[in-house]
């Protein structure tokens, strides 16, 4: 919300969200035209709750907005801005080949209903960009005897008559689109200036790479405005480059080692890791690097600082941490090299459907007891860091640190190392290496110092002694999506207390407020509120 203090309206036209959610659309617009919704509809009691929490001011409505009567709603009030965020999983390619269903993805009829009958000034519409191939559905056949496939993946009997509700639709490839032309073709028969185009939410602040397509439907006779992007994945001189999903993390929260888990990572994501230490940690030649203490609870500095000078206490073993985030919610396909996300870069999109994306931190370790300052550098610092005498954060590539190297660790430490080194080559095989991705890694003695994985920052070498992994947070993946830092996701309206599952699929469904309050800030604002002002 703008503001915890109630505040009469005074404007004459309504602003009305449908398919409202959690509350990221309603935000967005609250923040571009300085004050409340005045009506918001869900069929989800949770969100509409956590909806009221957040938004006291609006009007809501915990209903199927099918059986939602415009005129009722309205009162007789013009209205002056819609906005629809009907359920895109049924368009979605990340459904795969999963059964669609006609009733989801018929929802977008609302908004010429409202269209019609209560003949908002300006609509928006947000959804994931495969709406436009939106068409008719047919049933799935058998290729092998072209019968009809069943919801439960069975195939039709010769001669059986299967029911709609029971066969696997999917869309049929002779009408893509087709039933998206005629929804747009209907709206400008309503009088209204028609336009869509694909949206990125790290063009304009947000933290995250999610992309949707946004329609804009006008009948007031000004034109459809585009928002102007205001950061840059590759900044031109002057521009502000894309917000990092770093900047979402809290490093103070604690993660657990890899190697100590009851149940076993699945192998897809020991590779991810592996995959995402080689790529942004040994191969980069300026990581993320957070400072903790050798316990591995973090000390909270700013990770844009220089390093705290390294104390004598526990031997002088002060450790940094190189995050890394990976992808747990999806396989790759053939051929494709393990998911790995770069935490400069903006998150990837949060889905409704549960977490997927992990936090990978590798703990390093000063392998001579050092008592210097060292600098430590986000991934997305200046390059005035790198100095003529060369990077500060300099790191061996593909390189292992030699069996030879006299590096002063305790029998502890080094355990810990020599099991993190297995750990990659086992799931990092490149040749030249002393084991193979596609077997089990040979037993590893403490004698044999097979290899360190070490890591050279100015100079001094690191090795790293420990993997751990988490989930990213309910609220880390709030901050992502843009939500402000007040916004309520633990809690409903009435106290009810919302499991993290239920919190992600809220922020997952949820439309990056920062968005959304570009779209709306382009198109429409309150002319009523802006005359008293």
């Amino acid at each position: 919300m703008l503001t915890p203090q109630f505040v009469l309206n005074l404007s004459a036209k309504l602003v009305i969200v449908l398919f409202a959610g959690a509350g990221g659309s309603c935000t967005g617009i609250e923040q571009a035209i300085g004050r409340h919704v005045d009506i918001a509809a869900n069929h989800n009691e949770d969100a509409i709750s956590s909806h009221a929490k957040n938004h006291p001011q609006t009007k809501h409505y915990r209903a199927d907005v099918r059986e939602l009567c415009p005129r009722e709603l309205t009162g007789g009030r013009p209205a002056g801005y819609l906005h629809l965020s009907p359920d895109c999983t049924h368009f979605s390619q990340a459904l795969g080949g999963q059964p669609r269903d006609t009733e989801i993805r018929s929802l977008s009829w609302v908004g010429l209903r409202w269209a019609g009958q209560a003949k908002p000034d300006v609509i928006t519409l947000e959804n994931v960009e495969q709406i436009r191939k939106w068409g008719r559905l047919i049933a799935k056949r058998d290729k092998a005897t072209g019968r009809v496939v069943k919801v439960d993946g069975s195939v039709a009997e010769p001669g059986e008559v299967v029911p709609r509700r029971l066969q696997h639709l999917i869309p049929d490839p002779k009408h893509v689109g087709k039933t998206w032309e005629r929804f747009l073709r209907l709206l400008r028969s309503l009088g209204y200036m028609v336009e869509h185009r694909l949206l990125c939410a790290a063009d304009f602040g947000a933290p995250t790479t999610r992309t949707r397509l946004f329609m804009i439907a006008r009948r007031d006779g000004l034109p459809i405005c585009w928002p102007t992007p205001t950061h840059f994945r590759n900044p031109q001189p002057g521009q502000t480059k894309w917000r990092s999903a770093a900047e979402c993390i809290d490093f103070s929260l604690p993660t657990t080692s890899i190697f100590d888990r009851k149940k076993p990572l699945a192998d897809a994501t020991c590779k991810r890791v592996a995959h995402g230490l080689k790529r942004y940690v040994l191969d980069n030649a300026d990581p993320f690097i957070v400072p903790v203490t050798h316990s591995g609870s973090v000390r909270v500095h700013d990770i844009r600082e220089p390093l705290r000078t390294i104390t004598t206490a526990q031997r002088g073993e002060f450790m940094v941490a190189t995050p890394v985030l990976v992808q747990t919610g999806y396989g790759e396909r053939e051929g494709q090299a393990p998911r790995a996300l770069d935490l400069g870069r903006p998150l990837g999109t949060v889905v409704a459907g549960g977490a997927k994306h992990a936090l990978v931190t590798a703990f390093v370790e000063q392998a001579n007891g050092g008592h210097n300052t060292m600098p430590a550098r986000a991934a997305t610092a200046p390059l005035s860091t790198v100095t003529t005498s060369g990077s500060q954060q300099r790191l061996v590539t593909d390189q292992l640190a030699s069996a030879e190297a006299a590096y002063d660790l305790s029998p502890e430490t080094e355990a810990g190392a020599l099991r993190c080194a297995a750990f990659l080559i086992r799931y990092y095989g490149e040749g030249g290496q002393l084991g193979d991705l596609n077997e089990p890694m040979h037993t590893i003695t403490t004698k044999a110092r097979l290899a360190l994985v070490t890591v050279w920052i100015k100079g001094e070498p690191w090795v790293i002694v420990d993997i751990c992994l988490r989930m990213l947070t309910p609220r880390e993946l709030a901050n992502a999506t843009s939500f402000p830092p007040q916004h309520i996701i633990e809690r409903g309206h009435d106290g009810r207390m919302f499991s993290k599952s239920k919190q992600v699929a809220m922020i997952g469904n949820a439309v990056p407020p920062l968005l959304q309050r570009a779209v709306t800030a382009a198109n429409f604002f309150d002319y009523d509120m802006r005359r008293a002002a």
